[in-house]
Parts: C-alpha cells; structure tokens; sequence
C-alpha cells in the first residue's frame, strides 16, 4: 500500500505547493525538501513491495514508508482544514479575519514542528533502505536456504487419486475427443479458470487416459515458471519428449541457445503426432517463445495451455478449443466435501447434526475442488462437534496463516494475487470491504475505484475507462467471479469466491487497507484510514473517534432499523468517500456539511428529501448520488460544487401504465451550466421557461445526460445544445406527457459516440440522424407512435444491440429484412395495439438471443420467420391474448411446428407471463401449452420467479 500512499501524499504537496503557497509562508522550503524526499522514496517503492511478499525486514520497511506519508497526509489536511478562510461580511466578518491571522501563525507553527518530525522519520527510512541492499535481498529469496522452506503447491495436483476427483468425467471426455478426433492440423486447446478449480488435475486425467497414450507417438508436460526464459521452456520442453520415450538427453543441452534448442526439437519432432502440455501459463509469451519450435506435420499434434487468464488463451490460436471450467455443482461439491470430512466410521456420510454447519462451510469453498478437498481433509481431523466446526468456519482466513493443511491453499491461491500489477492489487484488496456475497455492481465500483485514488491517468480515456480496464483484467485473470453481464458484453454485477475474500480480507486488515467492522466486532484502531460496517444494529456509533479516517462504506440490509447518533459524522473530518445506500436517513445529517475534504457522496435509497444549502461547502466533492432519494429540488449551494463530475438524481414509480414505470428527476437552480466539470447529469427536469435546455449546451464534457418534462417549444433550444455535447454517450429524453411531441428534427450534426439513445415522446417522425449513428448498441422508443416501420427505417444501425419499441408503432406489420440488425441480441416489442404480423427474413437478426412480446393484442400469430433466429434462447410472452397462445400448443398449435417452440433446445425457455406478473418457463417437452396456461391463469399462490424486466432508464 506504500505506493499508493506515497502517490497521493506527493499529488497532495504539489497542489499545495502550487495552490497553497500562501498559507505556507516561511514552512514552503520545508515542505518542499518533505515532497523531493518522498519522492526519491517512491521509485524504489514498487520494487520493494514486490519483494516484501517473501522478505519480513522489506516487509516492515515498506510499512514504515506507508505509515510516514499516511502521517504527512494527516497533517497536511488537518493544517489546510484549519487555515480555510472565513466566510461572511461586515465588522464580525473583520474581527473573525483578525483572529484567523493569528491563528495562521499558530497553525503554521505547528505544521513546521510536525514536517520536521516526520522528515527525521523520513531520513531513518531512507538510511535503513541504503543498509538494505534491495539486490543481496533478492539473491536471498531465490537462495538454497529459501527453497528448503518451500515447494512449489501446484505439482500436487499431478498426483492426485481417482477417487478424490468428482465431477471431471465430461470436460475429460470433451478434452479427450479434442485431442484424438478432429482435424489432422496441430491445435491448440486451452484449459481456463481460477486457482484451485482442478484444471490441471482435469488436463492430466486426460493426458494420461489410455487412449490418450496410444494415440500420440511421444508426450511431454511442462510446468511453467512465472519467471520463465526462452531457454528454459525449450530445454524442458525437450527433456520432457525424450525422458517420455526414454532417449538420453543430447550432450550439451544445457548450454544450447534458443536458435540451437529449435532446431533439436523441431528435428525430433519431424513425422510424429505428439501432445505437449504447458501448464499454468501466466503470459501469453509462453507460446510466442515456443510456437516456432512445435513444427505441424499434419499428423494431428496438440498442445494444451491450462491458465488462469483468459487473455492468454484469447490470444493464442486455438481455433475456438478453449474449455472455461466451472466450479462444482452443489451436489457434487458436497459428495465431495463428505468423503474427505467423513472418513473412517462415518463412511462419507455427515451426521446430522453438523449437517447445517457442513453447508455453511461448503458455501465458502465455492464449489472450488482444491478448498473443498483441503478444508475436508483439515475437518476429518477435528472433532465431530458444532461449536470446533464453528471455530473453522469463523476463522478461516486466520487458519490459512497457520495452519500447515491449509498452507498449501493460501499459497496456490495468493499466486494471483501476487502476480498482479501493483495498481490492481490495491483494487483487488479493496473489494475486501464489500460484504460476504454481496453483488458489486459495476458501475459503483468504478466509482469508488476512481474517488480513492486507485486508478492511474491514461492519455485519451476517461478514469472510468481506465477503472473498467482494470475490472475486465481481473475477469480476465479469474481473479473476480461475473454474476451478471449486459447486452453489451460488460460486467453489470460480480463478486470474489468466498475463498479469496477471506485471504484478501486478512491481508487488507494486516495492510491497513481496509478494516471491517460487522457483528464479530473489532477494536477500532485510531490510525483507521477505510471502514466498512456491515451490521444492523437499532444505533449505530463509534466507541471512539477514528480521525484519520478517509472511507466510510456502510451496508445494510433493505428494512434495516439502524439510526445514526446526531453527532456520528462530526468525527470524520478527513473522510473523503461515503457511502449510505439504504441506510434508514431521513434528513440530511447536519455534520456533513462539515467534511470538506469529501469526494464521494452516496445518499441512494434512502429517506432524504432535502439537500441543505450549505452543501455547497463540500467544494471537493466529485461525485454525488440520490439516486431513488425522495429530493426533488437541488438548492442554489450545489453551483459551488465546481469539481462536480457526477450528479445522479432520479427514481421510478409505477402509476397510471402497468407496464411502464414512471421516472421523477431533480429540479435544478439556474446557472447549472456552472457545473463544467460535469460528465454524467442524471436527471433533470425542465423549468418552466426552459433555461436548463439552454445551459446544457455549455457542460461540453457530458458523457450521460438524462432530461425531462421537455415541451414541443424546446426543441430548437435542446438540439442546439446537443450539437455541441461532442463527447455524450447516452442520453434519455422523456416529453411533458405521453401525446407531447419531442421536436428533434433540427439537429443538423448528432453526438457521433451515441451508444444508448432513450426516446419518450411522441415522434411526427422518427429524426434522421437517428440512422446515422454508426456506434448506437441501445435504442428505445416510447410513445412515439409512429406510421412507418421503425425496423426498417432502423435496418442501417450497424452496432445496434439491443431495440424496444413501446407504444412506438401505429402500423399493422413489421418487417426485418435479410442481413438487418446484425448484432442485434434483444427485441422487445411493447404494447403495439395495432400490430398484426410480423416478419422475420432468412438472414435478419442472426444473433437474437431474446425476443420479448408484450400485450400485442391484434398479434395474430408468432412473427413467421421465427424459424430463422437460430441463436434464441428467450422467448418471453406477456399479457398475450388467449387466440394467440393456442396457436402456440403443442398438440394442437398450427405455429407450434413451424420452428416457435420446437426450435429453442432442451436448455432454452419460452416464459409465459399474465398481468400480475408471474411467470411459467416451458421446454420443448413441457406438454400442453394451453393446459399449463389455463392452470397458471387459476393457481393465485403458484410460486413463480418474476420475468418483467423494467425498461426504465439504465445509463
């Protein structure tokens, strides 16, 4: 964490230096000496701290180092704090200003007295890390002494008995009939997943079935190291073909170069079908290194790469061979867990009374086989009793430390974690302070990443970008587990194994990164820099003060009845990020206002209804979140808020339509167009003279815009500010009322990065720079009710991923045409009264994945084509007329055969939604339809999962 630490000392130095220089008076040269120190410290930072995993005295070092400039940054904030001018006018104003000055002295004093406490604490790191010699300590952490002490966890897996394999009989059948079968061209199959998934234990199953054997002419299996050279790949790769067919190695073959190494083993290689196994590959440059040297005879030869980083075998060329292995199923899992907890007189049968506490400790494996067979293997030696399995199962992380059993899994899964770039690791440990399977959207942690410092300037892009970076290469190194994906191909919710969040938890505490405060409870630590509370309790307050803290994270169950004390917030004037979403708040806190060092503000989901004005005293704050808040109106304080990047203001309410929910945005004062900084304002209402539609024109860097309540008279004024947001990338418009027009016509250039377009309004016409928007992947259009076919005025939007028409159409059929919509995965056709048919032609919308019709009354039939969309796997009918669904019946059906229902497989759905919604998901073999429908439309307390996805605003 040093290095982080460090990073934001220096960035807060320069802008004192550079900003404050006044406030400094005689102490700048000090501070000045203090920010070239810390400076000349930081490059030797990344370094050390790479090195600190296997070395206690770097370890401590590097924790020295932190601590130094997380107490430089305490007391640069405390001295700009306390010589922030007063405000106000006339004689008390005059009077206040005098004793201000005095008490800079006094403050500046102070601060001189502190810098050159902590630059003597400085010079004593500094001296101690010359003393160091970071190159002798790293010759030590490879030297024969070390090496003793520790043996590399992975080659367990190659050894492991059949019987403690469950559940690998069909990815080894899959992988077998990839290796023997198929084209005789030399392929590449990847094996992908997290540590301790079993992917090298699969791929040796597989490598050394009988079959396997007898097909190839001579095998070879390499262990890869992390720190691996060309050289050495290609000896071991060698020895390993020759040590299999027992040939003596070639005299000298240690001393070979790579071009010599080459040529021996593409001459052995010559006219023989062989299978090579790279295991554990951290770097695509593994097969960079050794692609030239594994010649294609055309006998049929394959290499398998098993990796934990789905970029590597993205980028290597395995002709569509990749194998992304899963965790076990429940069921599996717990086979598992009971033959190796259970043995002897249990027989691989848990008792029932350590049943419950079985489960609870199998949910945290995860269905991961590597911590299913080590903690089974640590329980069959304990006790058979609730409360030693309690201890456990409440301790896990902490019996990773110490346990000798467990040792091994900590190793093989901290191989990740410390494979990481530094900037990812700090990213990765701050997911530690998220709650036990709590699903972390994407977009709020973006956020969060951005608003603590953790994600590094990249030129061209966005931090946001960049955070999203950084998410997609912890997917990639299955290091973060994907719950939920977009349309887009993005992550929407995920979270870390329970495994993992355990050992990060740990390291985040030991760190101290993140502390966590829940109902096993913890000593509150003064120096505290990120709290997480994750507790309900009736008051929720601090035993003590906690001053130095920067993050204030609070989760708490929707329904929870926990009230904060009046004075909660008055301890945390350095706090920087807060997060209460759903916290039970009902006004605002009036100790908020206070913390003007805060960044992030999250108020979502709570009871506040009023912002005060002096929330324009919080002038560093960046982001600013009431989404599903009860405010309606923002005060003239917030034009202040001048660093303001992220206003977010709306929520839905379902009202008069059944099926569409109603959105509420904010009002703002004028002279919003203040707000420069802005990227993201969402969402505001119009006023009554429109001035708003106006200064949107000057916020240029708005990347999402949502407005509402617009009239037919703004449209001149709305797409003359439009044309000059350059850089917009969704934008949601909604009219006054559902038979107000949007007037979008004059809008002679678009935003040319439009990706999602909302329209809710009426449209004469559907605007043509609608269909010029080469990068539009959402479009959704409601109330416009127009006459002409929207797919076909649409067919030219290359990009477009997801359409809803609703209330959209006033025509009888709609037409898709061959070779539309090419990447098109979702279509919702909504409410379309007068829609008749539906046509689909050969060749149009090829990757459909789910298609949606909703209360299409004078829908006479499935859209004929449907036979075409070869790639649905959703079919979803809601609030259909009783005509419609029997032509849809199985038995009896005239539609059913002609592909609707008989052409989704065994593993794809048909759901059939009524107006209550409810919903019944059928396969193919479901039986009679309309039987099932008409028991479904008479069961009022059939359980049933809820299929209606809002269409409201999802920006």
């Amino acid at each position: 964490m040093a290095i982080i630490a460090v990073k934001m000392v220096l960035e807060k130095l320069t802008i004192i230096l550079a900003e404050e220089a006044q406030l400094l008076g005689g102490v700048r040269r000090r501070v000045d000496e203090l920010h070239d120190d810390l400076e000349s410290m930081k490059s030797f930072l990344q370094d050390a701290e790479a090195r600190s995993e296997t070395n206690q005295g770097i370890r401590t070092w590097v924790k020295q180092v932190t601590d130094v400039a997380y107490d430089t940054e305490d007391v640069l904030e405390v001295f700009l704090l306390r010589l922030s001018p007063p405000c106000g006018s006339g004689f008390f104003h005059s009077f206040r200003k005098g004793c201000h000055f005095i008490k800079q002295l006094r403050t500046r004093h102070q601060l001189a007295l502190q810098i050159h406490q902590i630059k003597i604490k400085v010079k004593g790191i500094s001296e101690r890390r010359d003393a160091f010699s970071f190159r002798r300590i790293e010759d030590a952490t490879s030297s024969t002494a070390t090496l003793q002490t520790w043996h590399d966890p992975r080659l367990a897996s190659l050894f492991i008995d059949e019987a403690d394999v469950v559940g690998i009989e069909n990815p080894k059948s899959l992988l077998i009939s990839w290796l023997v079968e198929g084209k005789p061209t030399l392929t590449a199959i990847s094996v992908v997943g997290m540590g301790g998934l079993g992917k090298t234990t699969l791929v040796k199953k597989a490598y050394d079935s009988l079959s396997v054997k007898k097909h190839f002419d001579c095998h070879a299996w390499i262990t890869v190291s992390k720190s691996f050279t060309m050289v050495e790949l290609l000896q071991a790769a060698l020895k390993g073909f020759l040590e299999a067919t027992k040939e003596p190695a070639p005299e000298g073959i240690d001393t070979m170069n790579d071009l010599q190494l080459v040529k021996k083993l593409r001459n052995h290689l010559q006219q023989k079908r062989y299978v090579v196994v790279f295991d554990d590959v951290w770097s695509v440059n593994v097969w960079e290194a050794v692609k030239f040297a594994l010649p294609d005879c055309y006998c049929g030869s394959r290499i398998i790469f098993t990796t934990r980083i789905g970029d590597v075998a993205a980028s290597i060329d395995s002709t569509g061979h990749i194998y992304h292995l899963q965790p076990l199923p429940d069921k599996e899992a717990w086979t598992l867990f009971c033959t190796k907890a259970f043995r002897g007189e249990h027989k691989g049968v848990c008792p029932e009374e350590l049943e419950e506490m079985s489960q609870s400790i199998l949910k945290k494996c995860g269905g991961l086989p590597l911590a299913i067979v080590t903690i089974g293997g640590l329980l069959s030696k304990k006790n058979k009793q609730v409360m030693e399995w309690k201890k456990v199962h409440d301790s896990l992380a902490a019996e990773m430390k110490s346990n000798s059993v467990l040792e091994s899994l900590e190793r093989i899964l901290l191989l990740s974690y410390n494979d990481l770039p530094y900037n990812l690791k700090f990213c990765y440990l701050y997911l530690s302070g998220f709650p036990e399977d709590y699903l972390i959207k994407r977009r709020k942690l973006v956020r969060l990443w951005v608003v603590e410092r953790l994600v590094e300037e990249k030129p061209g892009l966005t931090m946001e970008e960049v955070a999203e970076d950084y998410l997609n290469e912890l997917v990639s190194r299955s290091m973060i587990l994907v719950v939920q994906m977009d349309p887009f191909n993005r992550v929407r919710t995920c979270r870390v194994h329970d495994i993992m969040r355990e050992i990060i938890q740990l390291k985040a505490r030991d760190e101290s990164f993140v502390t966590i405060l829940d109902e096993k409870g913890i000593t509150l630590d003064e120096k505290i820099r990120r709290l997480s509370i994750h507790y309900s309790c009736k008051e929720l307050s601090l035993d003590m003060r906690v001053p130095c803290l920067r993050s204030l994270l609070v989760f708490l169950s929707m329904g929870s009845e926990t009230s904060f004390k009046s004075e909660f917030f008055y301890g945390f004037r350095l706090l920087r990020v807060l997060e209460l979403e759903f916290t039970p708040l009902y006004e605002f806190p009036p100790g908020l206002v206070k913390l003007i060092h805060l960044r992030y503000l999250s108020l979502r989901s709570t009871f506040v209804s009023k912002l005060p004005e002096s929330i324009g005293k919080l002038k560093n704050l960046e982001i600013l979140d009431l989404k599903r808040s009860l405010i309606s109106s923002l005060p003239v304080g917030i034009l202040k808020l001048e660093h303001l990047y992220q206003l977010r203001g709306y929520r839905y309410q379902f009202k008069s339509s059944r099926f569409f929910a109603e959105t509420h945005a904010m009002t703002v004062p004028a002279g919003i167009g203040r707000l420069t900084s802005l990227q993201k304002l969402e969402s505001v209402e119009v006023n009554g003279n429109g001035e708003i539609v106006r200064e949107l024109g000057r916020l240029t860097q708005l990347r999402s815009l949502g407005i509402l309540k617009l009239r037919q008279e703004n449209g001149m004024d709305l797409c003359s500010s439009l044309e000059k947001l350059k850089h917009l990338t969704a934008l949601y418009m909604v009219s006054i009322n559902a038979s107000d027009s949007l007037q979008l016509n004059s809008m002679s250039s678009s935003p040319p990065f439009l990706q999602r377009l909302y329209l809710k309004g009426g449209l004469p016409t559907l605007p043509k720079w609608i269909a010029s928007l080469r990068y539009l992947a959402k479009l959704v259009l409601q109330y416009a009710n127009l006459n002409q076919d929207p797919l076909k005025a649409l067919q030219e939007l290359p990009n477009l991923v997801v359409l809803e028409l609703r209330q959209a159409y006033a025509g009888e059929e709609l037409c898709c045409e061959a070779g539309t919509y090419p990447r098109l995965k979702e279509l919702k056709l909504c409410v379309l009264e007068q829609l008749k048919c539906i046509r689909v032609e050969e060749g149009a919308m090829p990757e459909l994945r789910a298609l949606e019709i909703v209360s299409c009354e004078g829908l006479e039939m499935v859209p004929l084509g449907i036979e075409h969309l070869s790639n649905l796997q959703e079919l979803l009918l809601y609030a259909m007329p009783l005509r419609f669904l029997k032509r849809i019946e199985q038995q009896h059906g005239e539609d059913f055969w002609k592909g609707c229902l008989s052409l989704l497989s065994e593993k794809k759905k048909i759901d059939m939604v009524d107006e209550a919604k409810k919903t019944v998901s059928y396969s193919i073999n479901d039986g009679d339809l309309l039987k099932y429908y008409k028991n479904f439309q008479g069961q009022s307390g059939c359980s049933c999962k809820g299929r209606w996805k809002l269409g409201a605003m999802d920006m």
